[in-house]
């Protein structure tokens, strides 16, 4: 892989390069030694490439939610199995749509169904079933199968989880509000119009206060969903020895934030004494 992003950028006329990111996998760190050595014949590699390499924030972020949501509970495997019932056929669909029109629900998104590799799939699936609660409550009345496929179906484990309760649809919420910011987070660091490096360490902080503050919910299930990510946050964040450097003195440099911010950003992640 060395090999080849030399290649390219021998191709643009490029020697001079700050910092490179990827994900995390062993064979990326290797990449990096390679590329480092690269650079020294070139005599352009900046403090001997200690800071070269910045592990990709999107990735952290869809390792930290895929461990969370493998303690989803069981509210959002109920509307997962509702919505793959009503996406099974062209028929269940007509008569969705039937009773979407019934109780005049006017949203115009469609329901999708989320896929085991893309975390953020799952929460766009429980954004949009969430506006067709109603619909979902009187499907029963248009689809005489309906409450018979909530009671048999099994999903993948072999596991029933049952019918919709009065609860399932504030359970989901509470975990679409706690999602949201991983979501937006998520959009933004792949922004390619703008640059990301001075908010960097600015996110990571406050992805941290995300969690922290969940970590008192009164939900039972967001909250051990909330531990397990906060475990995983540590291995990647959990020390200011995993992180670039360089993101600190980014967000020093942006006139908004200046070093007391980022003093008391470190002290708060770290403690006073690990803080650098």
């Amino acid at each position: 892989m060395a090999k080849y992003i030399r290649d390219c950028l021998l191709e643009w006329k490029l020697d001079k390069i700050f910092t490179i990111t990827m994900d995390n996998a062993s064979s990326n760190d290797v990449t990096v030694k390679e590329l480092s050595k690269q650079l020294d014949m070139w005599k352009t590699n900046m403090m001997s490439g200690k800071h070269l390499h910045v592990r990709c924030m999107a990735h952290i972020i869809n390792l930290i939610v895929q461990d969370g949501l493998k303690e989803l509970d069981a509210s959002v495997t109920r509307v997962r199995n509702i919505v793959r019932y009503v996406r099974s056929s062209l028929a269940k669909t007509l008569k969705f749509k039937q009773c979407c029109a019934h109780v005049k629900i006017e949203c115009t998104k469609t329901l999708c169904l989320d896929v085991p590799t893309r975390w953020n799939s799952t929460y766009l699936m429980l954004d949009t079933a969430q506006h067709f609660e109603k619909a979902f409550d009187k499907l029963h009345l248009f689809d005489d199968i309906f409450s018979a496929y909530q009671c048999s179906h099994l999903c993948e484990d072999g596991s029933s989880v049952g019918p919709l309760e009065s609860d399932d649809w504030v359970n989901v919420r509470n975990v679409i509000e706690f999602l949201a910011r991983f979501h937006e987070l998520t959009k933004k660091v792949l922004g390619s119009h703008y640059v990301t490096c001075n908010s960097h360490f600015e996110d990571v902080y406050e992805l941290y206060c995300h969690l922290k503050m969940f970590l008192v919910s009164e939900d039972e299930h967001l909250r051990k969903m909330v531990e397990r990510m906060q475990e995983k946050f540590k291995k990647y964040w959990g020390e200011p020895e995993k992180m670039n450097r360089m993101i600190f003195i980014a967000s020093v440099l942006d006139p908004r934030n200046k070093f007391e911010y980022v003093e008391g950003a470190l002290e708060e992640l770290f403690g006073e004494e690990n803080k650098c």
